[in-house]
């Protein structure tokens, strides 16, 4: 009869009625009445209230808090005094939370100024149910819809009403949507459902990175040490702001501090030992001991820490993060790019060479092994540099200018099998030596076993796709990823009895998900366990947008120098028909310098912007300005929010196609019939990415946008294909109705 689990939605029943007293709260339910607890100051005051007629009722006073002896009385006295009878037809815990989540969007949430959306709710209950299931949910949001309120108010609610009281791990895989997450959406909701008696303490959170993210507090000392004796002028800021570690002033957080990288890899948690002589008070170590101890309602993370969980589980390694209830996968389309950089694996021809550095200078001049140790290394020099010269000469396709395809051919096989056993017998020196210098030397054995791991992919070729990347005169690497990855994402995550929220905002293609089920190991799960939906946009693109689609574009080409002054002209005339207000997107980054230079040679009088690899402060030079033109590549498509006027016009420049690499070239062996692969693999893949370029152009209700496709392909062979992917708006491939556009959606001082 007692039910102190469940009372999110009584509480909140009572608190819109108007029956709680300040600090009063539930202590007993039964059947249709609960008992208020209220203390007066001298002594404690217990009144029931009949849920059906909402009527209290004074039972009794006590000078001391009821005890559990005393429930069976209190329940006797609540029972006799009941008018109502007990309602056999109340709806079970799962129906309860729904029309609490219900109630919240429809009644609370529009108290603090949020629209009442029918998707947004209708999401949110998805969601829930999904959680109540135990579904691997795909839930597909376009912008504007308010996926992040809804799976945050679903998984509170179904918490509230749940007996497995275990954290939710939100993974993002931007920066960006953490801090909103922390800063904005978590706290907000958490003092709403307070103030509204749904939850009784505020909702709590953790962010959790990767350790190099961290500071050592033993690394930050020597490195303190190490600087302080130089008397450099320069180094008295960069030692006051170390000495902040130790007077409580800076966090453990390296990120939001005004340090260079090389500090931050100096000062940063490298590898925790017992042997420290902070270990005790590590801070560090307190961290995640704390982060660990399910005390908090929420783990923020990234996609690449939560798989970087999985393998660490699946070696039978720590857990980074404590039992889930649920993992949330927001931005979810990146999570295929975060588990093929987890799981794939890369040797670099420096990698080998390092360690014997190391190797020498651990070894010194009383190691009794260290002859033998010189041979080894002079060995392993050698067939490092005889592997690295079989894979070049190995290289076929090139893919672009520095990645080419390779197989794995006899010589390299020799190297390979060379390496693996100095390797062996170099941990086998060391492992086994004196204890002088245990710590180096475990570190030296740790670092032999990850390059063995390493080289027992490579000769297990058959396995990986295989790819050489140049990086620089002389360094190059080389590249494998696991040929069955979807397999391996299946076995290590969506095989577990646990339920998970993907959302994003494309996640489909016309709401069909195949693809990304595929790739991600999804499909393979049990079809009943799968649950889909697709929420649409609640922004009016038939009244705020204009798709143009010109007719006179040439065919794309990189050579063609009639081609590229085709473009130019085109993206003249749009700035000047818009009055600037532009973001011009471009699949090359040869080709976005090109029309950089030869816009900025024509066009002065908007503020012209060109956002380079890294060049971030672009984007910022952009939105300040007002009505300039920023050219950009893939890294401007999306994560970034550019609302109002400053961005009027998107241009694609070419079709976002995927550019060719090693993995789309083993999805294509896998197909017989070529134009199977593109309709299923290729054209997929292009209208997600230019769904979510299209993306950028309207991020709130009042924004008006045109879309320009400046590809001779999206008119023609593709143009039904794009025109059902992207949100039903009108369509011209005049001039003239993009100038009439923009006169009749805009004020006069975004023409000033």
């Amino acid at each position: 009869m007692n039910e102190p689990v469940y009372m999110a939605d009584i509480q909140n029943k009572l608190h819109e009625a108007g029956l709680f007293r300040p600090e009063e709260r539930i202590v007993l339910s039964v059947e249709n009445c609960v008992l208020l607890e209220y203390y007066t100051g001298k002594n404690y005051s217990y009144r029931m209230v009949e849920l059906s007629t909402l009527k209290a009722k004074r039972i009794f006073s006590t000078q001391k808090p009821l005890a559990e002896s005393g429930y069976q009385r209190a329940l006797d006295k609540m029972i006799s005094q009941t008018v109502d009878v007990p309602n056999p037809d109340r709806p079970d815990f799962n129906v309860r939370a729904k029309n609490l989540l219900q109630h919240i969007f429809e009644n609370i949430l529009p108290r603090y100024g949020m629209d009442c959306r029918k998707n947004q709710i209708d999401l949110a209950l998805e969601m829930l149910q999904a959680l109540q299931e135990n579904k691997l949910a795909l839930c597909e949001a376009e912008v504007g819809t308010g996926k992040t309120h809804a799976y945050i108010l679903a998984v509170v609610i179904h918490n509230l009403f749940s007996k497995q009281k275990l954290p939710t791990v939100i993974s993002t895989s931007t920066i960006a949507l953490q801090k909103a997450l922390t800063e904005e959406y978590i706290p907000q909701i958490s003092e709403i459902l307070l103030e509204h008696r749904i939850i009784d303490k505020p909702l709590s959170f953790v962010v959790r990175k990767g350790k190099s993210h961290y500071a050592c507090d033993s690394r930050v000392k020597g490195y303190q040490s190490s600087i302080s004796h130089n008397g450099h002028k320069e180094d008295k800021e960069l030692l006051h702001i170390l000495n902040g570690f130790f007077t409580g002033s800076h966090p453990l957080d390296l990120d939001g501090l005004p340090l260079t990288d090389y500090v931050k890899a100096r000062i940063c948690v490298e590898r925790c030992d017992r042997n420290c002589s902070l270990y005790p008070i590590c801070r560090y170590r307190g961290f995640i001991r704390k982060a660990l101890s399910f005390g908090y309602d929420f783990q923020i993370t990234n996609h690449n820490l939560i798989l970087a969980d999985v393998l660490s589980r699946k070696n039978g390694r720590n857990h980074l993060f404590p039992q889930s209830g649920v993992i949330i996968f927001d931005e979810a389309h990146k999570l295929l790019d975060a588990a093929r950089q987890m799981y794939g694996m890369t040797l670099e021809n420096g990698e080998l060479e390092r360690l014997t550095v190391s190797v020498y200078h651990a070894i010194g001049g009383n190691n009794p092994d260290k002859a033998e140790i010189v041979k080894l290394c002079e060995g392993m020099l050698l067939q490092n540099t005889l592997l690295f010269e079989a894979l070049k000469k190995a290289a076929g396709i090139s893919y672009d200018k520095n990645c080419y395809a390779i197989e794995i051919d006899l010589n390299c096989i020799l190297a390979l099998k060379a390496l693996k056993s100095v390797l062996r017998r170099l941990s086998v020196l060391f492992f086994t030596t004196s204890r002088e210098k245990r710590e180096r030397y475990d570190r030296l054995v740790s670092r032999m076993e990850k390059l063995d791991v390493k080289l027992s992919i490579l000769r297990n070729y058959s396995q990986s796709v295989l790819w050489l990347e140049l990086t620089g005169a002389v360094a190059c690497r080389v590249c494998a990823l696991p040929k069955q990855l979807d397999y391996l994402l299946f076995e290590d995550m969506w095989s577990e009895n646990m339920p998970y929220i993907l959302t994003s905002a494309t996640l489909s293609v016309r709401g069909d998900f195949s693809r990304f089920k595929r790739t991600s190991g999804i499909s393979i799960a049990e079809q009943n366990r799968i649950f889909e939906t697709s929420k649409a946009s609640p922004f009016d693109y038939q009244e705020n947008a204009l798709l143009y689609l010109p007719q006179d574009i040439s065919s794309p080409s990189t050579e063609d120098s009639g081609y590229f002054q085709s473009i130019v002209e085109h993206l003249e005339n749009l700035i000047r028909t818009t009055y600037g207000h532009t973001l011009i997107l471009f699949t090359s980054y040869r080709m976005m310098e090109k029309v950089h230079v030869e816009l900025s040679r024509r066009i002065t009088d908007f503020p012209l912007f060109c956002m380079g690899k890294g060049r971030l402060d672009a984007i910022g030079n952009f939105r300040k300005s007002g009505n300039g033109i920023l050219c950009a590549s893939d890294s401007a498509g999306e994560g970034i929010d550019l609302a109002g006027d400053i961005l009027s016009s998107l241009i694609v420049v070419r079709l976002p196609f995927p550019a060719p690499n090693p993995v789309l070239e083993y999805e294509k062996s896998l197909y017989d019939d070529f134009y199977e692969y593109l309709n299923e693999v290729i054209v997929p893949g292009m209208l997600i990415k230019l769904r979510q370029w299209i993306g950028r152009g309207i991020r709130r209700e009042s924004d008006t946008c045109v879309f320009t496709i400046l590809d001779s392909r999206a008119g023609r062979r593709y143009r039904n294909d794009i025109l059902a992917a992207l949100p039903d708006m009108p369509v011209t491939d005049r001039l003239s109705d993009v100038s009439c556009f923009i006169r009749s959606k805009k004020g006069n001082a975004y023409f000033e």
